[in-house]
């Protein structure tokens, strides 16, 4: 298993301490052709479909409502895109590429989609939103404790959430919490940077991965019963 048995050994999604930190290069515009199929330079995709493939520590990504993954590169511009398994597919997406998923439950993930999009370019988001019916983006790394979770439904901010521990900064805090996070106990998390830190809880990557899961896909993928499949790598 390799590559599996490194990710996999202390977590139920990914070990902790082995993980390669994932570049955060941000897509271009959505062009209006289909996209064609290219090599990409030293990237070996696996081609036999597999299982879903747990992710989400130290990591980024979209989930998106479409029944397209195709569909979904094309909208969001991404470039040279070729047929990968998930294993190869989330190995890649830890190194600078990005993995496209099979349609899962009526969503498509975008796994490595870009950090720390919340300050570096949330327009970016903003305007990806506005081409699908629902869009999700989390975020998170233990390094510099950034974690967000940001929802979008036709193309409207409903609820956004960013915190960087390591500048003691709420970055967002938009809209009502949502039923999963009141739901998940998440109704004392810091609000303000102003807040009292002595009586607030502060965000971790398990409430990034917490509310991915009851938002829409567990990155996880716990009890989940998906057939294998192949997805997509990208530039």
């Amino acid at each position: 298993m390799g590559f599996l048995d490194d990710l996999f050994s202390e977590s139920k999604y990914l070990n902790k301490n082995k993980q390669p930190k994932a570049e955060s290069s941000a897509p271009k515009s959505a062009r209006s052709a289909e996209p064609t199929v290219k090599p990409l330079a030293h990237a070996a995709t696996g081609t036999e479909p597999d299982l879903p493939v747990p992710f989400g520590y130290k990591c980024n990504w979209l989930c998106v409502k479409s029944d397209s993954p195709t569909d979904v590169i094309q909208k969001l511009g991404l470039k040279n895109f070729e047929p990968s398994n998930w294993d190869k597919g989330i190995e890649m997406a830890y190194n600078g590429y990005r993995f496209i998923s099979p349609v899962l439950d009526g969503y498509v993930l975008v796994v490595n989609y870009g950090m720390d999009l919340l300050t570096l370019a949330p327009e970016l988001l903003d305007e990806s939103a506005k081409k699908f019916p629902e869009l999700q983006y989390f975020s998170t790394h233990r390094v510099s404790e950034y974690h967000a979770w940001v929802k979008y439904v036709d193309g409207e901010l409903v609820r956004g959430y960013g915190w960087c521990g390591c500048d003691g900064e709420v970055l967002l805090n938009k809209g009502g919490l949502t039923p999963e996070e009141e739901r998940l106990g998440f109704t004392n998390l810091i609000k303000s940077s102003a807040d009292d830190w002595d009586k607030v809880e502060f965000p971790n990557e398990d409430h990034v991965l917490e509310i991915a899961a009851a938002w829409g896909i567990d990155p996880g993928f716990s009890g989940s019963n998906y057939p294998k499949s192949l997805g997509y790598i990208c530039r």
